[in-house]
């Protein structure tokens, strides 16, 4: 039979009273053998039901009458707390005992209630290179250079949260019971079973995404925002406060696939695009910036990638320090 740990509570409570099924006696004592956070969960529990076991004729016990006169007496002053000394002493260990009891579960409930909705946050950061990860749901993740990102899931929302500063792409291990989102400063990205892209640089005015597969729900605290599908753009101004639909750039995931398809591009906007993504950069002169080329490069290398465009412009190539310079005569017959 299996057995929901959302439930160990009461199948603990079951164990340490002996009313157990030996298949409920199995799982709780394999579950206490799994790690210490486990073992020391149930020496607490253990704790509390000892202490409350050792009360005097538990059965005739009110619990709720207890606990409220516990409370009435906790917000009386300190002479009509007083105790009459002819008060029987076991009539005095029943309240001590009691009060012990609601204090320790009370307190143990609401600390473990605390402590466990949320798991500790994990960073991921990449700074001069781009990086891959898997996060602990099982989510891929690959971040462009300058990017920050923090990982927390909270139990009791049933909820995977992100918070990114920077560009990273995403590729969600969808689960129907569970929400993953991604929060740019305020700005939000729902993934409905997706791979998705999030740029969310600080310094920029836009937060944008680009979906390759399934839905994301793109929104604010205060906007609904837009719906994405597979193969659409979302772009939040962060000026105007408002959402629109663009057409996706061919090279938007450059940074990660090392793939670039250009169509009758001019240079610049070409070697922009190169350099966002590699360290070595090309240098143009501004008599080069019109030259237009449709090409494309698969993961080649910055140098043939110089080479490729300087021999089909008929351009020289000249390397100093990280730069690769191009030059010629320009295109203005092109």
């Amino acid at each position: 039979m299996q057995y929901n740990t959302n439930d160990i509570d009461e199948l603990i409570g079951k164990y340490l009273a002996g009313e157990a099924s030996p298949e409920e006696n199995a799982f709780i004592e394999s579950w206490q053998l799994q790690n210490d956070a486990n073992r020391k969960y149930i020496d607490q529990f253990r704790t509390i039901f000892v202490k409350a076991s050792a009360i005097k004729e538990w059965q005739e016990f009110d619990t709720d009458a207890a606990w409220s006169k516990l409370r009435s007496k906790l917000h009386t002053p300190k002479e009509a707390r007083e105790i009459p000394l002819h008060t029987p002493k076991r009539f005095l260990y029943l309240r001590v005992a009691a009060s012990i009891v609601i204090i320790l579960g009370i307190g143990f409930f609401v600390y473990r209630g605390i402590s466990t909705s949320q798991t500790k946050p994990i960073q991921v950061i990449s700074d001069k290179q781009t990086k891959g990860d898997t996060l602990p749901d099982g989510s891929g993740v690959f971040l462009n250079k300058k990017t920050n990102l923090t990982y927390s899931y909270d139990k009791k929302k049933k909820s995977h949260v992100v918070k990114l500063k920077g560009e990273a792409y995403f590729n969600i291990n969808h689960q129907d019971d569970k929400k993953f989102l991604v929060d740019a400063e305020g700005v939000f990205i729902q993934d409905i079973g997706t791979s998705f892209n999030v740029t969310a640089y600080p310094e920029s005015n836009t937060v944008e995404v680009v979906v390759v597969e399934g839905e994301v729900q793109f929104y604010t605290e205060n906007d609904s925002g837009i719906h994405l599908k597979a193969g659409g753009k979302g772009v939040y101004d962060k000026n105007t406060r408002k959402f629109s639909i663009e057409q996706p750039e061919n090279n938007a995931l450059s940074y990660k696939t090392k793939f670039f398809s250009f169509s009758n591009a001019d240079l610049a906007s070409v070697v922009e695009a190169l350099n966002g993504v590699y360290d070595r950069k090309i240098v143009i002169s501004k008599n080069l910036q019109s030259c237009h080329l449709t090409v494309s490069f698969n993961n080649e290398d910055i140098h043939e990638i110089a080479q490729v465009i300087a021999e089909t412009l008929n351009l020289t190539v000249t390397e100093t320090g990280k730069e690769i310079v191009l030059e010629g005569q320009g295109c203005e017959n092109q």
